[in-house]
Formats: C-alpha cells, sequence, structure tokens
C-alpha cells in the first residue's frame, strides 16, 4: 500500500501501534511489536460525531468505529437520529476518569474512546499514556 500510494504521490499514514479489539478485549496487544511502537501525535481533537460517524452492519451510528457507545439505532430514529451525535461526541471525548486534570492532557496523543478500550483491556498504561 505504501509503494501504491508512493507512485501515486498521494499522501499516506502508516499506523502501527495496535489497539484493543472493538469491544475492549486484549486478544490483540500481545502481538504487538515494540519495534513498531511509535509517539501518537497529540490529540487535539476531532471532527467525529460532528462532520463524519460510523454505522455497524445492524444500524446502530455512532460517532466514529473506536467510540461506539451510546448508539443511535437508525433503524427506529432514521436520519434525525443523526442529530444527537456531536452531543454525544462531546461529551465522548472529554478528559474523564483518570485523565481529568491530568498535567499532560496537554500532550497526550490518545482519544478517551480508545483510552476507554485499553482500560477495557487492561493493556499497560504504557501503550495509551505518557505517565
Amino acid at each position: 500500500m505504501k509503494a501504491m500510494a508512493e507512485r501515486l504521490e498521494l499522501p499516506y499514514t502508516v499506523y502501527t501501534n495496535m489497539s484493543p479489539t472493538i469491544y475492549g478485549g486484549p486478544e490483540s496487544l500481545p502481538a504487538q511489536s515494540e519495534e513498531h511502537l511509535r509517539k501518537r501525535k497529540i490529540f487535539t481533537g476531532c471532527n467525529a460525531g460532528h462532520t463524519f460517524f460510523h454505522v455497524d452492519p445492524h444500524g446502530m451510528a455512532s460517532i466514529c468505529k473506536v467510540g461506539r457507545d451510546p448508539q443511535i439505532p437508525l433503524m427506529d430514529e432514521g436520519a434525525d437520529g443523526l442529530r444527537r451525535l456531536g452531543e454525544i461526541a462531546d461529551a465522548l471525548l472529554l478528559r474523564q476518569g483518570g485523565c481529568s486534570g491530568c498535567t499532560l492532557s496537554g500532550t497526550c496523543g490518545t482519544c478517551m474512546p480508545l483510552v476507554t478500550l485499553y482500560r477495557k483491556a487492561k493493556a499497560p498504561l504504557s501503550m495509551y499514556c505518557q505517565h
């Protein structure tokens, strides 16, 4: 894929850091190559739930593929349900739990929905936190 992007002179990003499974299981984490582990860019927010969203095969909409809870049942609510995603996103992206009040939050590279998955998986703090 890198070679194709380079051949077509397209910008690309390589994501080498493993994350927990989408339900928060740790199965994928032992496969992380320490050699390929990269420091994330500072997380300065994203437009999840405002300019894009995720819908699973069952018609459940969420702010993104990582932040899947809460979900909006599109089959029941229709497209009007999507109007709530911005408010949901704003709440999910706020620093919470052990991250609220962290003095390093200004240089943190992990969004809160991803932090939540790492915590569910009981991942080592070093995989997602600077402490």
